[in-house]
């Protein structure tokens, strides 16, 4: 517990370091980019599955930025296929297990998932950086890679609109820990999604008392009122170390409805079984398989 509360502040630290002169103030204009930029998207096949054929795309982004993403075609179903984005957490990557399974469960599903590489994660991590979490934190927020995923994602959706197989008018969003906290912000910025789920994700206003107004630019709580009335659910846990309940609360608190939110007696972790059923009862709702 004593190493989680350490890490959690280490990272505040890190947070200031990159923000000081950084805009201070939250703002959509933050994270906009050029919808008319060339995607100039490669795209090779990355595997094949009895659910679905995975492609792996790289395409363009701001600052020339070149991004890594996997694209999965469902086999059943009707196309075109409604969409769910699926963000990895710190550390991660865009097939780490916990991104990649569900992701083949929504295929069989009748889904289309879109997968992309956090900046400085997977094919994106400096060689420096790789295992060491910390190292890989400062390089995202000292080279502002935190807003530019959360841009990186909206190319990723500008790509999905290319495809004929892909039905941008059914878009959810699933994002775990980190990938919850830019998803947060993703919703606000973003009038293309239609649902959300965020696992394990919270406020960074938590730190806000060590740093007035640095982090505003990207707390998901800032954002996040602007995807009402789009439904949002959020999934926590109760014991959790990094993204305390405080931090949870605060976002849950600056949304607005239709909002839910389900504490789980866990710590950074959720109870699988349980938060299968709940999130696939949310999809199934609000990005149905079969178009209205």
């Amino acid at each position: 517990m004593k190493r989680a509360r350490l890490l959690s502040l280490l990272l505040c630290l890190l947070f200031a370091a990159g923000l000081v002169s950084a805009q201070q103030t939250a703002s959509v204009e933050f994270y906009a980019r050029d919808a008319d930029q060339p995607l100039n998207a490669e795209v090779t096949t990355f595997g094949d599955t009895e659910a679905c054929t995975v492609y792996h795309v790289l395409l363009d982004s701001t600052n020339g930025q070149r991004v890594p993403a996997l694209v999965g075609i469902p086999k059943t179903g009707e196309k075109p296929y409604p969409l769910i984005m699926l963000q990895h957490g710190l550390g991660g990557d865009k097939n780490a297990e916990y991104v990649r399974l569900p992701a083949l469960e929504l295929a069989k599903q009748g889904y289309a998932t879109l997968r992309i590489d956090a900046h400085s994660h997977g094919e994106r991590a400096p060689a420096a950086a790789q295992g060491d979490m910390i190292a890989r934190v400062f390089g995202m927020i000292q080279s502002g890679g935190w807003a530019q995923s959360v841009v990186d994602m909206r190319r990723g959706l500008d790509y999905c609109a290319t495809r004929d197989d892909i039905d941008l008018d059914r878009v959810g969003y699933m994002g775990v820990s980190m990938g919850a906290i830019m998803g947060g912000v993703l919703c606000g910025v973003e009038d293309r999604v239609d649902a959300a789920v965020l696992m394990l994700g919270g406020s960074l206003g938590a730190f806000s008392a060590f740093m007035p107004g640095l982090l505003d630019p990207v707390d998901p709580a800032n954002y996040i009122a602007n995807f009402a009335p789009r439904p949002l659910l959020m999934l926590n846990g109760k014991q959790d170390p990094l993204i305390v309940p405080a931090a949870a609360q605060r976002l849950y608190d600056a949304a607005k409805d239709p909002k839910k939110i389900v504490w789980y007696d866990t710590g950074h972790t959720l109870p699988p079984d349980e938060a299968i059923a709940e999130v696939s009862a949310f999809l199934s709702e609000h990005v149905p398989t079969v178009k209205p």
